[in-house]
């Protein structure tokens, strides 16, 4: 009979439980959770999915630094070394490294990234992304997109009202 009884509140918890769970994630998981998910998805070449993860206005500069991914280049490992959540809790930087080979000729190199988050309405979103240690190849612009991306940029930071001083937040 005692059984009986338990029964109903079991069944409520499994239906609305998982729903509880979700509201409680924190800033800290929900950052952690969007750097992971982002480096994954380029290191299997996802760039359709992690494209999704990237500010508008840094959406031509991170299509053209990834374009030779797979193409001349191909990931061997991403490691997410660092995940630094700001004061404001509204930015972030995390420090991933990248271990690549050049399919030309075959040498593993590797690159480390730090990588500036944002947070927004529908979560975390990648900001920039600079090379700080090792071969800057991975991160190359091709010359001939180079000045457009630039012009595009400035153009959308001046229409969204922002200046280079944000740049120099520390998360």
């Amino acid at each position: 009979m005692s059984c009986l009884r338990v029964l109903p509140a079991l069944l409520l918890l499994a239906a609305f439980g998982p729903g509880c769970v979700m509201t409680n994630v924190t800033a800290e998981e929900l950052l952690r959770d969007a750097v992971v998910g982002l480096n994954d998805e380029v290191r299997w070449n996802r760039i359709d999915l992690a494209a999704q993860r990237v500010t508008p206005i840094y959406m031509r500069r991170f299509r053209a630094s990834h374009q030779d991914w797979h193409r001349e280049l191909q990931i061997a490992d991403a490691e997410v070394v660092h995940v630094e959540m700001g004061e404001d809790r509204g930015r972030a930087k995390a420090r991933v490294t990248f271990r690549w080979y050049d399919m030309r000729t075959m040498l593993i190199s590797e690159t480390t990234l730090e990588q500036r988050w944002r947070r927004t309405v529908r979560g975390f979103v990648l900001d920039s992304e600079e090379v700080t240690e090792g071969n800057a190849r991975l991160m190359r612009i091709p010359e001939d997109v180079r000045e457009e991306i630039e012009t595009a940029e400035q153009a959308a930071r001046e229409a969204a009202g922002e200046n280079d001083d944000d740049d120099d937040e520390e998360a």
